[in-house]
């Protein structure tokens, strides 16, 4: 007998399904054949356990209008997180309309006086006469032509 065809009668005997004469046939067949006993009791056993399964617990149909994707919950958090951030940064928006919008900058007429009305340790006016024109004599030149060759004394 082939394999294919014993199989399908294997599966049908489990299942209850084979006519008397044809079971009968598959009997004298399994006792010649102890490969064939093997292959029955595995699929009789896995039917027999298929049953089990499925005894308990209805079948899951899902309605059409389900969508098939989901939203994981962080995204929902970060959502959430985001509208939050929005409302507090509008509120504070709305909150500093009140202020100027222009500042007062200072004259410099004022700052200049001010600086020169100093005096002390750290005044403009130190500073200034602590200064001394400095004169670069033409002898104390350095010339740099190249950052490769050292740089030529005049």
């Amino acid at each position: 007998m082939k394999s294919d065809v014993l199989e399908r009668l294997l599966i049908d005997r489990a299942a209850g399904e084979l006519s008397p004469d044809v079971q009968e046939l598959l009997e004298s067949h399994l006792e010649q054949e102890p490969a064939a006993r093997k292959e029955a009791a595995e699929i009789a056993e896995t039917l027999r356990l298929a049953r089990l399964a499925l005894a308990g617990q209805p079948a899951m149909v899902w309605p059409a209008s389900r969508p098939s994707w989901r939203v994981p919950p962080w995204a929902w958090a970060m959502a959430a997180c985001f509208v939050c951030g929005l409302c507090l940064g509008i509120f504070a928006v709305r909150g500093r309309s009140q202020l100027p919008l222009t500042a007062a900058v200072p004259n410099r007429e004022t700052s200049v006086r001010a600086m020169a009305d100093e005096s002390g340790f750290w005044s403009a006016r130190r500073f200034r006469a602590g200064l001394s024109p400095v004169s670069v004599k033409a002898e104390n030149r350095i010339i740099w032509k190249s950052p490769v060759k050292k740089p030529e004394l005049l």
